[in-house]
């Protein structure tokens, strides 16, 4: 295990729905973008909005490095071979592609990626931890025919279709949710999915509300429209279908445009908005903070990026389970009715959202 926790990111997918914080966020020309890195796909997807200063954040270097790779594929080769490369198609050359993106690395992220060639070969997006444990619960589950109806599911082009699939399989459904219930277990899925940090956003109760509301998107959305829902129960995208906002031909396009004002910086996100210059606003994506925070540090996270931030600065972050209430700061204004439309829209289905922007300047700049 040991060994498998250092060979790897932690994650390499991106298993959010970036087009939800474009929403929020609004990104502009004259703003700074300030993300947290992960698996980078939500930075490439925003950075296409071509803001005057993009930062991607993390405190694990190796994060850093993924996206480093994932930049420097996007930069060198057109949409076929890119795809290829990452994994969504089929390569038997990854290693000479790689070959070519070698020189444009960073010395750390080409010896990082230099020792680790096998998870280049099947492909980047399945590079990570995450990523590697849902495929392989994923095969696991399809080999002892537990769970068909989402197949089925997968395969209906019309609502109507799909909903009746749901409305035959409902005694696999409430059998579904009771392995779901042990399968998120807290303990359970940390040492399965080797996130140590999962424990930590779950609160106990994760496995029937992360079933619940994957259905509750069945109902209304046709599950082949979400990118992570295939990657779940296949362990991969679907080349032919919904994937990442970057990997489109037109978000690569966008944000292979704008790649040289990406800058990564390996660090704390709690020590980055006393650092910005407050000339401008500044658009924060936070990802899912309580996965890797704990409620206090959150809240004071919010409360000093509101204090630092010029007016007009927007702050969004995801919740996979935890249900936290956000602080109240002078000069944040929360959008609940925006949050929940994302939380309806989002393709990546689980998350619940928080979306706020900075005003009152003088309230701000006193605490400063």
């Amino acid at each position: 295990m040991i060994a498998v926790l250092r060979r790897r990111p932690l994650y390499s997918a991106c298993n959010e729905d970036s087009r939800s914080e474009w929403r929020a966020l609004a990104p502009g020309r004259d703003d700074t973008v300030v993300c947290i890195a992960a698996g980078g796909g939500r930075a490439l997807s925003l950075l296409g909005a071509a803001p005057r200063r993009f930062l991607a954040i993390d405190r694990r270097e190796s994060q850093l490095h993924t996206l480093e790779l994932k930049a420097a594929a996007l930069d060198a080769f057109s949409h076929a071979p890119l795809r290829a490369f990452l994994g969504v198609d089929a390569d038997p050359h990854r290693l000479d592609a790689y070959a070519r993106l070698r020189p444009s690395l960073t010395p750390r992220a080409r010896r990082y990626w230099d020792a680790r060639r096998s998870l280049l070969e099947r492909g980047v997006l399945y590079a990570g931890r995450l990523e590697t444990a849902l495929a392989r619960h994923a095969a696991w589950m399809r080999r002892a025919g537990l769970l068909r109806w989402p197949r089925a599911c997968f395969a209906a082009t019309t609502l109507d279709e799909q909903r009746a699939v749901l409305a035959r399989s409902a005694a696999e459904i409430a059998r579904g949710e009771r392995l779901w219930r042990a399968f998120f277990h807290p303990i359970a899925s940390a040492i399965a999915l080797q996130d140590p940090s999962f424990r930590r956003s779950t609160e106990g109760r994760v496995g029937a509300y992360l079933y619940r509301r994957m259905l509750g998107f069945a109902q209304r959305r046709l599950l082949r429209e979400s990118a992570l829902l295939h990657l779940i129960y296949h362990g991969r995208y679907d080349p032919d279908g919904a994937l990442p906002l970057w990997i489109t031909p037109e978000g690569a396009e966008r944000a292979r445009k704008h790649l040289a004002r990406l800058e990564l910086r390996c660090a704390s996100i709690e020590e980055v908005p006393a650092r910005l210059l407050r000339d401008a606003p500044v658009k924060w994506s936070l990802s899912d903070v309580s996965a890797w925070m704990p409620e206090h540090r959150f809240h004071a996270l919010v409360t000093k990026i509101s204090a630092y931030s010029f007016p007009g600065s927007r702050i969004c972050w995801r919740h996979l389970a935890a249900q936290w209430t956000p602080p109240r700061v002078p000069g944040l204004v929360y959008d609940l009715s925006l949050a929940r439309s994302l939380e309806r829209e989002d393709t990546s289905v689980f998350y619940t959202f928080g979306v706020a922007r900075v005003d009152d300047r003088e309230a701000r700049f006193s605490r400063a």
